[in-house]
């Protein structure tokens, strides 16, 4: 019998950590795998953040009228949902990649792009692609890794029992 595996990764993905852990896999006859690449936005701009100048300000010391202000909040609307074309793009040509990355080294992939939410993505894998026998995570560094500052491999493990090989990437 072979095993399965669910790698959760997207920047890092075709990374040589992230290659070596898949060969490591494979190794020990893990043959099947399943690529989940949480949607990763282009822009990380945090639209609650009131920490500086409010719609009322920038109203005033522009002189926009009403209408000028709808118009650049259409305008923006439009360049997010443009941002949000290209992460997606981008994350499915990387699941792509790293399914034909797979089976040249041996195995076989499948995958999907998941939630931006990496825990939310890790829950619906586990809950509709199951079963898996262990779990691979692979993140940017430390000093730049939203995953590992949001302690992502924990929150993975409290999901699961399987073992979880969390794998960074260097600087």
């Amino acid at each position: 019998m072979t095993g399965r595996c669910l790698v959760i990764a997207n920047q890092t993905l075709g990374g040589e950590p992230l290659d070596r852990a898949i060969e490591d896999c494979i190794a020990r006859d893990v043959q099947s795998f399943y690529v989940v690449v949480p949607l990763t936005r282009v822009e990380h701009e945090a639209t609650t953040w009131a920490g500086g100048f409010g719609l009322d300000e920038y109203v005033w010391m522009s002189g926009q009228t009403r209408a000028a202000m709808e118009s650049t909040m259409e305008e923006d609307l439009r360049r997010q949902e443009a941002a949000l074309i290209e992460a997606k793009d981008l994350a499915r040509q990387r699941l792509q990649l790293m399914v034909e990355r797979i089976a040249a080294a041996g195995g076989q992939a499948t995958g999907v792009v998941g939630d931006e939410d990496p825990v939310e993505a890790a829950r619906t894998a586990l809950e509709e692609a199951a079963p898996f026998d262990e779990i691979v995570i692979s993140t940017l560094p430390g000093r730049l890794s939203r995953w590992l500052k949001m302690d992502l491999p924990c929150r993975v493990g409290r999901m699961t029992d399987l073992p979880i090989t969390t794998v960074e990437a260097p600087d």
